[in-house]
């Protein structure tokens, strides 16, 4: 199966970066692969990525000498005397071998020699505009066969889609505190003013007038001198304290729901188009509404 290159790289990083947008548009690990100078290559994109790596012993084979032609094999041999590293003179025939004209064999050659690194597709695993990871120029996933034909007389129009990212807030219930409400037992000092009676005994002394006394004696007939002693019995009331507990209050705990609006700031990106024009080239920009149109349609 021919391979298509989604983008050349200089670093490890920009790889795993177009890797993952890729598999965001649906691309499976298992039509990637990648070829890269064999000397600076980090294998560890392999390791985080799954994306494995192009067998250039594998791709040799995949053509024959007939295949090839008198000229090229010439060339291939031509480098073959030229330099005696073999990965670097087995790029072409590689590129060659996976469905690449000459002339795109012969670029990509020169980016895994500098040390670039080149992201493949399968063909016939869609259309997709591969990402510019560090400022890196991807190649759309067009069949090689068709380049020489998109010429200038080509009116067919093409899109680049624009994206952003949008923040996704979520929210989770977490604890972030607790009240306990629980009793103490206090003790205080409380004076009561109650008012008590007693029973006071008092003696009244009386002049008893002469016929008084005369009536006195008539009537008493002790002698004097005899004892005579009289007891009052004296009450008063004593003041008893007793405590007893009693409700003066109640508490009632419960949780209501309290609703507070929190800032988040968080940074995104966004794709920007930028159009550059070379030479006489004019640009009429326009910007479309198609939510509008449709509407107007409708």
């Amino acid at each position: 199966m021919s391979k298509h290159v989604l983008g050349v790289y200089h670093s490890k990083d920009e790889v795993i970066q177009a890797i993952e947008e890729v598999q965001n548009e649906g691309y499976s690990v298992n039509d990637l692969s990648i070829l890269a100078n064999t000397r600076d290559f980090p294998y560890s994109i392999q390791n985080e990525t799954g994306v494995s790596t192009e067998d250039l012993g594998e791709a040799e084979n995949t053509r024959t000498y007939k295949e090839k032609g008198f000229f090229e094999n010439l060339f291939s041999a031509l480098e073959v005397n030229t330099t005696s590293d073999h990965n670097e003179i087995s790029y072409y025939d590689h590129l060659v071998g996976l469905g690449f004209d000459n002339a795109a064999a012969r670029d990509y050659e020169k980016d895994l020699n500098s040390g670039k690194i080149l992201l493949l597709v399968d063909s016939g695993t869609g259309t997709f505009t591969a990402p510019s990871a560090g400022g890196i120029t991807g190649t759309s996933v067009i069949d090689q066969t068709t380049l020489d034909t998109d010429t200038l007389g080509t009116n067919k129009e093409r899109s680049l889609k624009l994206r952003e990212e949008q923040l996704d807030v979520t929210k989770e219930r977490v604890q972030t505190g607790e009240v306990e409400v629980r009793k103490d037992v206090v003790e205080e000092q409380k004076t009561v003013h109650v008012p008590v009676t007693h029973e006071e005994v008092y003696v009244e002394r009386r002049t008893v007038g002469d016929a008084a006394i005369d009536d006195t004696a008539a009537a008493t007939t002790k002698p004097i001198g005899d004892e005579e002693t009289i007891r009052v019995p004296i009450v008063e009331e004593k003041v008893e304290v007793t405590k007893k507990p009693v409700v003066t209050e109640e508490l009632v705990i419960g949780k209501r729901q309290a609703t507070e609006t929190e800032q988040v700031t968080e940074n995104i990106k966004r794709e920007e188009a930028r159009v550059e024009t070379d030479g006489d080239a004019t640009v009429d920009e326009t910007t479309i509404d198609r939510n509008r149109l449709n509407e107007d349609r409708l």
